[in-house]
């Protein structure tokens, strides 16, 4: 679902929920009704056929409600078209494929990744690779390479152009509080 449509599904609901509110409480008023709603009000099929009424928007607004909260938006996903149709890779795959990669270091025993995909009128794609090290490793060199195979390998797998790519080290030793072998 698309971050806007997501937005106005949210207030739309809300609104809706505000505006049922407003309208029965205010048309019943706890027995106290308004004279210009006083011949509806003394029909007993006004009160059913209002609060059928009611209880009907008043699922549909929670329905959407739940929706929007629920359903992950676009930029959880990798969206390639084509004239065939389109195709969604979510996150959670371009991670793997990060992990993948950060894994074929044998330098590196333990990674986490944060994937943020735009898919804006530029498609773009970063990455945050943190990797745990031991000591006495050149993590300059290390964090290059990693940096040049990370951003190559999610632009093959992608097709987004991969605006930047942070690796963070951290000692495994020192953060763990365990013996690294």
């Amino acid at each position: 679902m698309k971050r806007w449509r997501k937005w106005i599904d949210a207030i739309f609901s809300i609104a809706l929920f505000l505006s049922l509110f407003c309208t029965y409480f205010l048309l019943y008023d706890y027995g106290k009704i308004t004279a210009q709603l006083g011949e509806f009000y003394r029909q007993e099929w006004f009160f059913y056929f209002l609060t059928t009424v009611s209880a009907i928007a008043g699922l549909f607004a929670l329905f959407t409600l739940i929706r929007v909260i629920v359903l992950p938006s676009l930029n959880s996903y990798v969206v390639d078209k084509d004239e065939n149709g389109e195709m969604l890779i979510t996150s959670k795959a371009v991670e793997n494929n990060i992990l993948t990669t950060v894994d074929n270091y044998n330098e590196v025993k333990k990674s986490d990744v944060d994937v943020r995909v735009n898919n804006g009128s530029k498609h773009e794609i970063s990455a945050k690779v943190t990797c745990g090290v031991r000591e006495g490793i050149d993590l300059s060199l290390l964090g290059k390479q990693i940096k040049r195979d990370v951003s190559s390998n999610l632009e093959e797998l992608t097709g987004y152009s991969v605006t930047k790519v942070d690796v963070e080290f951290y000692n495994i030793k020192e953060d763990s509080g365990k013996r690294v072998v």
